[in-house]
């Protein structure tokens, strides 16, 4: 009896075709799975036009070609803690009393990121080894030595290695990373003093998709947002007092508005809300503090852009008032003698101290400004406003917490007074 050709092991070999026996079947597959790997990255990484070519016919290192993205990734793998350093036994031992304890509270002092490397090749990075070690290397470079903070901690390579480890890691370690404000603000001060601003551009456009990558990298859209607020605040904080100063970080911040513009869902009912409007609040309010120091180096036409924006969000608030007042060329009070004119003293004493305060702040920018112009009468009403919100003996004694005048302010108004008076 034949067996029927429905058991034929021919037939199935056709289905399944038998791995390469000889040598030269085995280079084949190997060819044919490299040049479909390269097409893959091909799409992704284009190859340069030959107009790119040097003109001795050698063709340049193209940082963008699927070559370059293969040694890359190769690279970023091999170069792991994972791979390359052995845990020392006082990292995974777990004798919290002996002798290993106390080594390992001695390095975590000394070499903090020697320490990371052994978290990472042992698997054991956590919340809050992390942090211990961010904020002890962060006090190591800010230990007198005779470098500055921001040379100390491009050396320390702090920044680049959490990158790395960051990348290398799970969708679980990444939300770990991004949600936690504490891990993030260490961090970004690395990320700016080692030039790593692109990357965080790079996670402020995840945290938009709400998705950090990997099988189980989605994010609610709730903690995406607090997420994207948190790192993109304290991204500015970082980039003015360890990287490029302020005019950088307002530039990022102009960035990231016009991503969330591209990327954000337009659809969701928490699109309306003006996700970017604190973060341009905190700006603003640095942007007041380094008036006369790293504010002038913004250049025109990047504040006036941050200005059109902050209006856009906030029209008739005192924040878009505040903003034309701290031009780096051209001061404008127009808007907050508006809002002045709209808003009686006895109104704004409801307000809580901090908004109180930066009324009276901001008003005596304005007033310095139409003094140096010598407008006489805008300053005259301006003046007599700020009076009147001033606290007197009663006010200061129930609050002592709010607005006290500085001696340069109480002599701006005494000549104002005077200048009333004839």
């Amino acid at each position: 009896m034949k067996g029927s050709s429905i058991l034929s092991l021919r037939a199935w070999s056709k289905l399944n075709p038998p791995l390469p026996r000889t040598p030269r079947e085995s280079q084949q597959l190997l060819n044919a799975l490299t040049s479909s790997f390269r097409r893959q990255l091909d799409q992704e990484y284009p190859l340069p036009s030959s107009s790119e070519n040097t003109e001795n016919g050698d063709k340049p290192v193209n940082p963008d070609s699927s070559a370059h993205a293969t040694d890359r990734h190769l690279n970023t793998i091999l170069d792991n803690p994972l791979f390359k350093v052995v845990p020392s036994r006082g990292t995974i031992s777990h004798d919290p009393s002996g002798a290993a304890a106390l080594e390992q509270q001695r390095r975590m002092v000394e070499t903090p990121m020697a320490v990371f490397d052994d978290l990472v090749a042992s698997g054991s990075v956590n919340s809050t080894a992390l942090a211990n070690c961010l904020k002890s290397q962060l006090l190591l470079a800010s230990t007198p030595s005779g470098t500055d903070v921001s040379t100390a901690m491009k050396a320390s390579g702090a920044g680049s290695k959490v990158v790395s480890w960051f990348w290398a890691s799970d969708s679980a370690a990444r939300k770990m990373l991004l949600s936690s404000r504490s891990l993030t603000g260490s961090l970004l001060k690395f990320m700016a003093a080692e030039g790593m601003q692109d990357t965080v551009i790079t996670w402020l456009g995840m945290l938009l998709k709400h998705d950090v990558g990997g099988r189980d990298g989605r994010l609610t859209e709730s903690s995406a947002r607090q997420s994207f607020c948190h790192l993109l605040i304290d991204f500015m904080a970082a980039e003015i007092q360890y990287g490029n100063r302020l005019a950088s970080a307002m530039k990022y911040y102009l960035q990231a508005y016009k991503m969330h513009s591209l990327l954000a869902d337009q659809s969701s009912p928490e699109f309306k809300k003006p996700l970017l409007l604190s973060p341009g609040g905190r700006l603003c309010q640095w942007t007041m503090e380094h008036a006369h120091g790293q504010a002038r180096d913004i250049p025109a036409p990047i504040y006036e852009e941050f200005r059109e924006r902050i209006y856009a969000m906030s029209p008739g608030s005192l924040l878009s008032a505040s903003v034309p007042l701290y031009h780096p060329t051209a001061p404008d009070t127009g808007l907050l003698l508006k809002f002045v004119e709209g808003h009686p003293p006895e109104k704004c004493r409801a307000w809580s101290n901090v908004k109180q305060e930066t009324l009276l702040r901001v008003s005596f920018d304005a007033l310095r400004i139409l003094v140096d112009r010598d407008e006489s009468r805008k300053a005259s009403r301006l003046a007599q406003y700020i009076q009147q919100l001033l606290p007197n003996e009663t006010d200061l004694e129930t609050t002592p917490k709010k607005y006290h005048t500085s001696p340069e302010e109480e002599y701006l108004l005494s000549r104002l007074d005077v200048a009333f008076a004839l």
